[in-house]
This record gives C-alpha cells, sequence and structure tokens, in this order.
C-alpha cells in the first residue's frame, strides 16, 4: 500500500504537512494561515476541502494558527488533545467537527492510520504522529525538548522520519535570544539540536528507515550546511549508507514517496542504546 507526504511549511513562519495513504488525505498542524495553506495544497493538486481532517500536534501559533479558520472554511475536521483544544482558545471557535485524540491512541480513515505518540515540549498536551497504510509508516515528530523512549521506540518501526533539528548550541548561545529564551529552547521541554538528531540517527534510527526529512531549522539558530553536516557523520558513524536525507525547506519539499521496509545491513531492531 503506498504512502507519501508533502512539506508545505517548515519552522517558525509555520508548520503543516501533507500525508497520503490508503485512500486517505490528513495534514499533520496548520500552522500558516488558511489561504496560504490552501494555496499550497492547490499548487500540490490537492482540493482544500478533500481532506479527511486536520491532525494538531500542539497549541504554539507556529503549528495552529490557520487550524480553526481552515477547518470552517473547508468543512475538514480537527483532531487535537483536550489540553491543546482548551489551550488553543477553540472552546470559543465554530467548528464544523472536531475529536479528541489521547497520547497512545490511534485513528483509522479508511486504511490509513494515524497514531499519537506523547512527547516533553512547553505545551499543554503536546504529540508527534506515526502514519501507517499497510506495512509503510511514516514518523512525523517537531517541536521536543528530548528524545524520549516512547518516541524512540515508536519511530524504531518507521521506512520514513521527519525530525526537528531546530538549533546549533554554539549559534544559540551567541546568538541575539535574552538568556530566558536560550535557556528555553536548551531546556528538556524546549527544543532539539543538532547533535540530538545525530544521537537518534546514530544510535535509535530503525534499520528499515530508508529516509529522513530535517525540518523546523531555526533562521538565527542553525543553518542547513549545520545539520546537515551533523546528521550526516552520524549516519556515517553508523554505517547506515542506505537512509536518504533531506532538508525541509521554509516553504517545504516536494512530493516523498515512504517506500516499503527494507532490512539495513548490520542493524537489528533489538538495539536501542539511546537509553
Amino acid at each position: 500500500m503506498s504512502l507519501r507526504f508533502r512539506v508545505l511549511g517548515s519552522g517558525s513562519g509555520g508548520n503543516a504537512t501533507l500525508v497520503e495513504g490508503g485512500g486517505a488525505r490528513v495534514l499533520l498542524d496548520a500552522g500558516l494561515g488558511p489561504r496560504q495553506l490552501a494555496e499550497r495544497l492547490q499548487s500540490a493538486g490537492v482540493d482544500p476541502a478533500s481532506l479527511d481532517a486536520v491532525f494538531v500536534s500542539h497549541e504554539h501559533g507556529d503549528h495552529v494558527r490557520g487550524a480553526a479558520a481552515f477547518s470552517a472554511r473547508w468543512g475538514v475536521p480537527l483532531a487535537l488533545t483536550r489540553g491543546t483544544f482548551r489551550a488553543a482558545g477553540f472552546v470559543e471557535a465554530k467548528l464544523p467537527a472536531w475529536e479528541t485524540i489521547a497520547p497512545g491512541e490511534t485513528r483509522t480513515i479508511r486504511h490509513l492510520t494515524l497514531k499519537a505518540i506523547a512527547v516533553p515540549h512547553d505545551a499543554a498536551s503536546p504529540l508527534a504522529f506515526v502514519v501507517s497504510a499497510g506495512a509503510v509508516s511514516f514518523g512525523h515528530a517537531t517541536d521536543l525538548g528530548h528524545l524520549n523512549r516512547g518516541l524512540v521506540e515508536a519511530f524504531r518501526g518507521c521506512a520514513a522520519v521527519l525530525l526537528e533539528s531546530n538549533y546549533d548550541p554554539a549559534m544559540l548561545r551567541d546568538g541575539p535570544y535574552p538568556w530566558s529564551l536560550k535557556e528555553r529552547i536548551l531546556g528538556p521541554l524546549g527544543h532539539l539540536s543538532n547533535g540530538d538528531v545525530g544521537r537518534l540517527l546514530e544510535k535509535g534510527l530503525g534499520a528499515d528507515c530508508g529516509r529522513v526529512v530535517l525540518a523546523h531549522l531555526s533562521r538565527k539558530n542553525n543553518h542547513p550546511e549545520l545539520a546537515l553536516q551533523a546528521a550526516e557523520e552520524a549516519l556515517a558513524r553508523a554505517g547506515r549508507r542506505d537512509v536518504e536525507l533531506e532538508l525541509a525547506a521554509p516553504a517545504g519539499t516536494g512530493w516523498i514517496t515512504v517506500r516499503a521496509p527494507r532490512a539495513a545491513p548490520g542493524r537489528h531492531d533489538g538495539q536501542l542504546r539511546l537509553f
């Protein structure tokens, strides 16, 4: 069964990822304005009204900015945790349809299954997602302060992974942000650094993973070359020459096909050396 995704926006300007598979279409986050979101969907050849649902990871504006208005305009239901629903101020919004999803729960739309994974971030009830169509799975995680066991284990069965590589520690420490904001980003509920991502790619990436997309890069505290270098070096240390690496630009990516699982030489799913 086929599965593909396309990043429509990545970073502080707005995050959204379109996923197609199993006869369904879903959006992960809606951090762009509703008009811009619709335009990017249409540029991808997708009618906004054809979406089956928008799954929201958490309430921060760059992930939820256009969710309510987009839902109201196109009649697409939202799925989010109760904490996110309250924190985003949706109690007063006139949403056509919405439902709650809790960490650990799954939702199935035709032959597409989505599982919600709890992640550590300074939000009410933030989530990552694993989206599956048949035996093919895609892991999607932005905005998390550290790698926890639940996320690493959930992603080990994925054939493709999108993960934030938000900052370079030296650039962040020497950069223009006030120290209070730097502490927040560096903290356990902040964001992942290039080195954090490298640790996952070297020691915790599943043997079936053949594609990694680095997303949510900070414009002030990171550089694409630094993020790519850290990831490439980590994959090289792990002997993972089978993994394709890509950066998600602020304006997104083209379509990325998630290919059927393939075992990488010298890797075993039983290994979990991060913890």
